[in-house]
């Protein structure tokens, strides 16, 4: 992969495992939020409904992790846990999930993120296989601040 990091962006490499393709999204929906905030500071106080489709398992693992970043950045809602209504994903060909994922809103006085939602986007996703697990690398990208 060449560097096509301009001014000013910085990038994080996020490295997720499962053994399954549902438990590998769980693990990186995990993976981002420890890097954004102190997971142990989020509660269960809320549920929302996420809905994404994608050309192919990684075209979805993409999207889950730009759909929770926007969840936090946009609507405000932390991240701790989800629940795959759906999920309807090969390694190759499309594929689809509906999630409730389950956490609360922001609290200025509770929660310190370590990195800004808003300044963060999902550029690349790569998966690879082991003998007996998923791997996926996770690249974000963030610009200078808006």
């Amino acid at each position: 992969m060449t560097d096509t990091t301009l001014p000013g962006e910085a990038k994080i490499t996020l490295q997720a495992y499962g053994n399954s393709l549902p438990q590998l999204f769980e693990n990186t929906a995990h993976e981002l939020f420890k890097i954004l905030i102190n997971p142990e500071d989020v509660g269960e106080a809320l549920r929302e409904k996420v809905v994404i489709e994608g050309v192919h398992a990684e075209g979805l693992l993409h999207e889950w992790v730009n759909a929770l970043l926007r969840l936090a950045s946009d609507q405000h809602i932390l991240y701790k846990k989800s629940r795959f209504q759906v999920f309807e994903v090969e390694r190759t060909g499309p594929g689809k999930l509906r999630a409730e994922v389950t956490g609360e809103l922001v609290d200025p006085l509770r929660h310190t993120f370590r990195k800004e939602p808003r300044h963060w986007t999902c550029n690349q996703v790569e998966l690879l296989n082991n003998s007996k697990t998923i791997e996926a690398k996770i690249f974000l990208t963030s610009g200078p601040p808006k």
